[in-house]
């Protein structure tokens, strides 16, 4: 299994944020924005890992509280090539993407400008990346 960006580009997973409602689809690589209530929008962003991977990503974000990063889920290769995605909150959150805990964290990521609709006060406005 894999979460190089360059091996996941492209494909497509879906993903469902609202109980009741259809799944989205979201493309990895893509530059998507997803409104699923008033505090929370889900992009298409990058991370990096503390390893120096970059791996596409969706990134979930408070625009009411200044940017406030709520959640992250990384695309990952299946064995058989199939693309699915892991949730930081998930119980074996490294385990698809082949990764200890010292590779992941700490990670930084991004996301394209004007997918969030608010000042973020957690990225580098020269770079895009997130400051830790």
């Amino acid at each position: 299994m894999s979460c190089d960006a360059r091996l996941t580009k492209g494909k497509k997973v879906d993903v469902c944020y609202q109980r009741g409602k259809p799944a989205t689809t979201f493309i990895a690589g893509g530059c998507e924005r997803l409104e699923v209530d008033e505090y929370l929008t889900v992009v298409n962003g990058k991370v990096k890992l503390a390893d120096g991977t970059v791996c596409n990503a969706l990134l979930e974000i408070d625009e009411t509280s200044s940017g406030e990063h709520c959640g992250t889920g990384i695309f990952f290769t299946e064995p058989d090539g199939a693309c699915n995605i892991t949730f930081q909150g998930d119980e074996n959150f490294l385990t698809p993407l082949g990764k200890t805990k010292e590779q992941v964290y700490p990670y930084k990521y991004r996301y394209e400008p004007g997918l969030v609709h608010c000042y973020d006060h957690h990225i580098d406005e020269e770079t895009g990346w997130s400051i830790f």
